[in-house]
């Protein structure tokens, strides 16, 4: 049976991959000699007529090592349930019955797989979980381009969850929490983390690209994060009784925006840098920092999804 979230016993490093319809972004990432760990490689290839997976696997020294591959994000569906009260080993079963009416094609055609968020601080409330929807064929299709690449594969991830090891790698040993806004080119992702726990995660429609093109209305769409980062905030806040989140850590914005960004919020904003999170010697652009942070939060995953 196919799955997600599967993984297999490895050791030594491990490499993340993520594919999409620009390019091919991977990350090599071993146990560093320090606290950091060490960022081996990180390289990316644009579409082209040769097969991109391919280059991007002959530029790694480990390409042995365990495989995380990132699904592409139009490869699959987050669909937010109500978790079924049934024993852990029945779940999915349960909630595929459950989401069977959400999604456009048969319940029979599609790979489940699922991951709780944190419950209400006053419990109580339904507790609620994610449900990740992909069509079969698509998930094998990204097992035989891992594969036939020569490549390990030992498990498949989404972006969310593997954004969220960055941002958890960011947090630090203080462990205080962390906001985490991450922009491709049309959409961004905010992710709320604390003590390695993925609390919140929201998708804006306005990406790098998006704000490129905005030209006046810039400030407007800046504005506009903001806003929804304040929301999120707030709710972290009165929904879990968390105290609040002081750093946001932002890739795809420039300077200016992260300004307005701290201005708006009143808290520290940072542009993610994965030379100050990992013991490097790669050089680390910030164009190719943003194209590989979910291969490189691949590469660092470590813990199996907890149900």
């Amino acid at each position: 049976m196919l799955s997600l979230f599967k993984r297999y016993p490895g050791s030594g490093g491990q490499i993340g991959v993520f594919v999409t319809a620009d390019g091919v972004a991977a990350a090599q990432v071993s146990a560093g000699a320090g606290r950091k760990p060490r960022l081996e490689r990180c390289v990316y290839e644009p579409r082209g007529e040769q097969d991109p997976l391919g280059r991007v696997a002959e530029r790694l020294a480990g390409r042995r090592n365990a495989t995380v591959s990132v699904l592409d994000p139009s490869a699959y569906r987050l669909l937010l349930v109500e978790a079924p009260d049934v024993p852990p080993e029945e779940l999915r079963a349960a909630v595929r019955w459950r989401i069977k009416d959400l999604i456009d094609f048969h319940v029979d055609d599609a790979v489940i797989d699922v991951f709780e968020m944190p419950g209400h601080a006053r419990g109580g409330a339904r507790r609620m979980m994610y449900a990740v929807t992909a069509r079969a064929e698509l998930v094998r299709r990204e097992i035989d381009l891992v594969e036939n690449a020569g490549l390990k594969l030992d498990v498949i991830d989404i972006p969310e969850l593997a954004l969220r090891n960055v941002a958890a790698l960011a947090e630090g040993e203080e462990r205080r929490g962390v906001a985490f806004l991450y922009l491709t080119d049309r959409r961004s992702t905010l992710l709320l983390v604390r003590q390695g726990v993925l609390y919140l995660m929201r998708h804006v429609e306005t990406g790098a690209g998006t704000l490129a093109e905005a030209g006046e209305l810039r400030r407007e769409l800046v504005a506009g994060l903001a806003l929804e980062i304040r929301r999120s905030l707030d709710y972290f806040e009165s929904h879990y009784e968390q105290t609040p989140i002081a750093q946001l850590y932002v890739s795809g914005l420039d300077s200016a925006d992260q300004t307005q960004l701290a201005q708006d919020l009143s808290i520290t904003v940072r542009e993610v840098d994965l030379a100050a999170l990992f013991d490097t010697t790669e050089e680390l652009p910030p164009r190719l920092q943003r194209l590989c942070l979910p291969a490189v939060g691949a590469a660092l995953r470590h813990d199996p999804v907890k149900l």
